[in-house]
């Protein structure tokens, strides 16, 4: 991976549950100092109602987080 050539540490974990909260401890607990996510489209009502993961973690994050789509 050209990251790691580049002198980057990857983490890759997959841990189930609510997503704002264990990203967020995940981030903590590490050391994690980017996090880096996808994003897609819901429709407007959905976003309304339910919300993003992506929204919540922007919301909470205290570190600087890279969108993608």
């Amino acid at each position: 991976m050209e990251a790691r050539t580049s002198g980057f540490a990857l983490i890759c974990q997959i841990i189930h549950g609510e997503p704002k909260k264990f990203i967020a401890n995940y981030a903590e607990n590490q050391d994690i100092n980017l996090l880096i996510m996808g994003t897609y489209r819901h429709s407007r009502i959905r976003h309304l109602v339910i919300g993003s993961n992506t929204a919540q973690m922007l919301r909470s994050s205290h570190i600087p987080v890279l969108l993608f789509r």
